[in-house]
């Protein structure tokens, strides 16, 4: 075990809840999570905590940029050294995009300030990019020591080949100095190498050459398949000549170029047709007028003859055997569907122009795809839209017949050179590549995968001819081609919804944001059934429950489709027990923390305060933010006049709350005509801001700590002490579950501690353990509970063969399930509905979460039934045990000594009685405290 300075150090910038939801085999051996990382997860590169700043990279390009920046900023400032040099890398990408090459230079230069961010990007990307920021902004030493890091970290990869170039081209070399580079991006690959023609004029990218070689291969099939390739064109009579002389230099015998020109007004057919008369494998096929870049690929498509067809843009170059590498696998296994390969996009004198560095200047090139012409039948062409259909072909295939379906030939190595010209459509506004991430290329693919998913049982549902009569799916019009639109599908329905808020969905569930998943799709495939909320205006979970809708049923789409026009609520207010009381009489608003499918703790909790503010005549009217559990609503209801559904989203520093949340609450106290605000948890604040606007008292109860919750913390995007002086800004008062909490709080005057009361009955509950001790841990069976350890410290007891028995009391979980077999001392036995259930099951009751607890209620319940409790010494749970007089206080993740702990009561067994009685006076002192006006 590590020293406590060395562990708490560590535990500084260490999550071991999300290190143990994160690393599934941790979780199934048992292990401490800190003893882990530090033991094996460091050394094997695994990451202690999520890195905030790849979330707020993840985050920036989708919007919300707002949040982002400033929270990268100040961890490229004041991070530490992981989140520095991270926080580096996605600054230094956004920055060069928005032009500020000095900016950026100081943010990559950060991030190669040490080791620290390569123990999490382990991809050359951060090499790559300040080889080129470093070179633009003059500072060649910059760049050549940073090239030789990635070479030593990564070995000689063509993408280093490449940053070789530009240092090159920096210093002016000549062309044949440049050639040594252009060589080694293939040579090593056993294929031929590629040149600048210095006899030529032009442009470097229009005097890249290759020799034709040998053919790769020279078994041969008798008669070599034809391969058509399609180059549409339209005004690209500047690239065309090249794009064609490379395909007429390709090693593959048998080929058929399909020059199609789109209206062009430029020279482009005329040096379409010159080519022709030079080669005969070019044909010339022309459209009168512009239709646009994929109904010239359709053109193509539909008159080529070859029994494999690929696509070549008019302004890119081919080495020489690319279509030879791409048959070749086809002609192998005959179960294949297509192949593409990898390019590498540039300008006219071969700088790298990938708009945004990923990992690799060198990468797949979606539209080199080559097919068997069968999928001109099976699947049909591309669809017609001015972006993006050839990433939806793709997509369209692997939806068909699955990802193995399509193969990468020679990945990492460039068989194009793509030309990146400013005025196409990738580098347009509207269209930019950027709105793949948000904008009309991402609209436009979440729309094409929900087609794919619901066609994709029958490849035939996934058929799109040359010229469908009515388009298969809705597009953003401004990248449509004016064909006409079938009826809305239930997408497109939801995406026009004003109840469905994409951007709030996101933040409110950021499960969905960091997957990257439209939070329609989303909600259509999952979230509805779970009673996610499309927005702060819509509940699922309470309209369903007024709808009388099945499970399967989506409640928004239900709406939209025949609850809007029939008048029903899309927030429902369901009247309690207490609704007849004199409304002249004073009210709260209680706003819930959460509302789940099981009762643990915080539900448990909220019923207590509910029951004593109804006892005392304040009249309680809840405000869940979600409701999925019916039975938790009817309790509710049994105490309160009225409970109001209204979802809401946690607080963070970087973001104000939602107006029209704000706004819903200001009508719900003026509904009510409420006198004073309860909020029952630190993580709402527009609840505060509503009470503040409209001049009513406002109480916050706090159920967290912030000072021990790293997890808490990063998800409010706040550090302790700032949400503290938060807090004291926004709220009148505060109620405390515990001394420590009160303690963070620090603010005497405002605040009074009230422990979580307990069911009265539990008092009465016979406490008379049998031979064989029952330790129990109760508790929701997820990794952070400790369960870890409850197997750990079951497994020491068993080697003392002392008759204990160790019995889980929860829901059936995953990271339980990880960890069977369970120790032949240990029981599963399920969820007790009640906590006198679970503990007529439990003589000893044990707390060792892998967080701080800020009251631990199962504690106190454990108490008040007269059950000794052995907790660990984090949180609030040593404030309520008495070490050696009503339990044992244990050292944190030490199951050594909570097993001692163990063998200490089974051997003292007269000792029992006594710790019982000791732990019924400590609960009843508490319970006093929690009763209190």
């Amino acid at each position: 075990m590590p020293s406590d300075p060395v562990r708490q150090g560590d535990l500084n910038d260490f999550d071991p809840v999300w290190y143990l939801q994160t690393y599934e085999d941790v979780r199934a051996a048992g292990m401490d999570p800190l003893d882990h990382y530090l033991t094996l997860g460091r050394a094997e590169g695994r990451q202690g905590a999520p890195v905030q700043a790849l979330e707020l990279d993840h985050m920036l390009w989708r919007g919300y940029e707002a949040m982002a920046l400033p929270a990268l900023e100040a961890l490229l400032a004041d991070g530490s050294p992981r989140e520095r040099a991270v926080a580096g890398w996605a600054l230094a990408r956004w920055r060069k995009e928005q032009g500020d090459m000095m900016g950026a230079r100081e943010a990559i230069l950060a991030f190669h300030d040490g080791n620290a961010g390569m123990q999490t990007l382990r991809h050359p990307g951060p090499f790559l990019l300040g080889i080129q920021i470093c070179l633009t902004c003059g500072d060649p030493a910059g760049a050549e020591r940073i090239l030789l890091a990635g070479v030593n970290r990564f070995g000689p990869l063509p993408d280093f080949e490449l940053g070789g170039l530009l240092q090159a081209r920096f210093h002016k070399a000549d062309d044949w100095e440049l050639d040594a580079y252009l060589h080694r991006l293939h040579g090593p690959h056993g294929l031929v190498p590629v040149w600048l023609d210095q006899m030529a004029t032009g442009p470097r990218f229009d005097r890249l050459r290759a020799d034709a070689g040998p053919r790769l291969d020279d078994r041969l099939p008798e008669a070599p398949p034809l391969v058509s390739v399609i180059v549409p064109v339209f005004n690209g009579a500047r690239g065309l000549a090249t794009a064609l002389r490379g395909l007429s230099a390709q090693s593959w015998p048998n080929l058929e170029i399909l020059v199609v020109d789109d209206g062009s007004s430029d020279d482009s057919l005329a040096i379409a047709r010159a080519a022709a008369e030079e080669d005969p494998r070019i044909h010339v096929l022309a459209h009168a007028q512009n239709q646009g870049a994929y109904p010239a690929r359709n053109t193509g498509f539909a008159a080529a003859q070859g029994a494999f067809i690929t696509v070549h843009d008019a302004d890119d170059w081919s080495h020489p055997q690319k279509i030879e590498l791409q048959i070749r696998p086809l002609l192998a296994e005959p179960d294949l569907q297509a192949t593409v390969s990898h390019w590498v996009r540039v300008s006219d004198d071969l700088d790298m122009t990938r708009w945004r560095m990923e990992d690799r200047w060198v990468y797949r090139n979606v539209s080199s795809l080559m097919v068997r012409a069968e999928m001109r039948d099976s699947l049909g062409y591309w669809d017609r839209v001015r972006v993006n259909a050839d990433t939806e072909y793709y997509y369209r295939v692997i939806a068909a017949f699955g990802p193995q379906s399509i193969r990468e030939v020679c990945p990492g190595v460039p068989l194009a050179f793509g030309r990146t010209e400013a005025q196409s459509l990738t580098n347009q506004s509207a269209t930019h590549l950027r709105t793949q991430f948000k904008g009309l290329r991402r609209d436009y693919m979440e729309a094409a995968h929900v087609w794919h998913a619901r066609r994709c049982a029958d490849q035939s549902g996934l058929f799109m001819p040359q010229h469908p009569e009515v388009r298969p799916f809705r597009v953003p019009a401004a990248i449509g081609l004016g064909d006409p639109e079938g009826p809305p599908s239930d997408f497109d329905i939801l995406s026009a919804s004003d109840l469905f808020d994409q951007d709030w969905y996101r933040l409110c569930h950021l499960d969905v944001l960091m997957a990257d998943v439209s939070p329609v799709r989303h909600y259509l495939s999952g979230g509805a059934r779970e009673n996610r909320d499309p927005g702060p205006l819509f509940s699922s979970g309470g309209y369903r429950r007024v709808a009388g809708l099945d499970e399967a049923t989506v409640p928004l789409l239900h709406y939209e489709l025949e609850g809007r026009e029939a008048g029903l609520p899309p927030l429902p207010s369901f009247p309690g027990a207490l609704a007849d009381v004199d409304e002249d009489q004073p009210r709260t608003l209680v706003f819930a923390h959460t509302s789940g499918k099981t009762l643990f703790g915080a539900e448990r909790s909220l019923l207590g305060v509910l029951e004593r503010m109804a006892r005392r005549g304040r009249n309680p009217v809840v405000v869940v933010p979600t409701l999925r559990n019916m039975a938790y609503l009817n309790q509710l209801l049994q105490v309160s006049v009225a409970v109001e559904v209204l979802p809401q989203i946690w607080r963070h520093a970087l973001r104000r709350p939602p107006l029209a949340t704000v706004q819903a609450i200001q009508g719900l106290i003026s509904k009510h005509r409420a006198q004073d605000i309860h909020v029952n948890t630190l993580v709402l604040d527009a609840p505060l801001a509503a009470a503040r606007a409209e001049g009513v008292r406002s109480l916050v109860h706090v159920r967290e700590l912030p000072d021990q919750d790293v997890a808490l913390r990063r998800n409010l995007g706040s550090d302790a002490a700032s949400l503290r002086r938060a807090l004291l800004d926004e709220a009148d008062g505060f109620v405390a579950t515990s001394q420590p909490v009160a303690d963070w709080l620090a603010c005497p005057g405002r605040v009074a501690i009230r422990p979580n009361s307990v069911d009265e009955a539990l008092f009465e509950m016979r406490f008379a353990p049998k031979q064989t001790l029952n330790i129990a841990l109760i508790s929701s069976n997820i990794a952070k509970k400790g369960i870890a350890d409850f197997l750990a410290i079951a497994r020491l007891v068993a080697q003392e063969k002392r008759p204990v028995r160790f019995r889980l009391i929860g829901p059936g979980t995953p990271d339980l399930h990880l960890m069977r077999p369970l120790p032949a001392n240990v029981e599963f036995r399920g969820y007790a509905q009640t906590p006198a259930e679970a503990l007529a099951q439990a003589d000893v009751v044990m707390s060792i979460s892998k967080f701080a607890e800020s009251f631990g209620r199962t504690v106190m319940e454990a108490m008040a039934a007269g059950r000794p409790v052995i907790c660990y010494d984090r949180g609030a749970p040593p404030s309520l045990v008495e070490n050696g007089v009503s339990g044992f206080v244990v050292p944190a993740d030490n199951p050594r000594c909570a097993a001692n702990a163990v063998l200490a009561l089974e051997a003292a067994r007269g000792q029992l009685a006594v710790m019982s009685d000791a732990a019924r006076i400590r609960a009843r002192y508490l319970q006093e405290m929690a009763l209190q006006a």
